[in-house]
């Protein structure tokens, strides 16, 4: 607790190895989970609980462990939110070209698989 030492600022190799591969293990958990697990409730709960455990914590490196798995995770999560949202524009977007076709050019089976993915 008192060491001047701080684990994620030391410079040496193994520490360095340790940060790059724990920002990326944080990134790489959103995003193998983009699709299914981030919108359950119980996964990031549990997350933010334990973040939040280790940023209350005495623990100097605890606590700056967390925000640096806080900031990581945050971004994470705006990047899915990216996508997400590209997906839906050019879902959207599909949609409107197939809807503005004539009656004989329209494909509804596919109309019906845009909205329903719309959706």
């Amino acid at each position: 607790q008192d060491s001047a030492e701080y684990p994620l600022s030391l410079s040496t190799q193994p520490w360095r190895r340790f940060r790059a591969g724990f920002c990326e293990l944080v990134a790489a958990v959103v995003r193998q989970c983009q699709y299914t697990v981030v919108y359950d409730e119980f996964l990031m709960d549990a997350l933010i609980s334990l973040l939040t455990g280790l940023s209350d914590s005495q623990v100097r490196a605890f606590r700056h462990t967390s925000t640096l798995a806080a900031m990581k995770l945050m971004t994470a999560l705006v990047n899915v939110a990216l996508g997400v949202s590209l997906h839906q524009e050019n879902n959207q977007r599909q949609y409107e070209a197939e809807r503005s076709k004539g009656p004989g050019r329209r494909a509804t089976d596919k109309l019906e698989a845009l909205l329903e993915k719309r959706r």
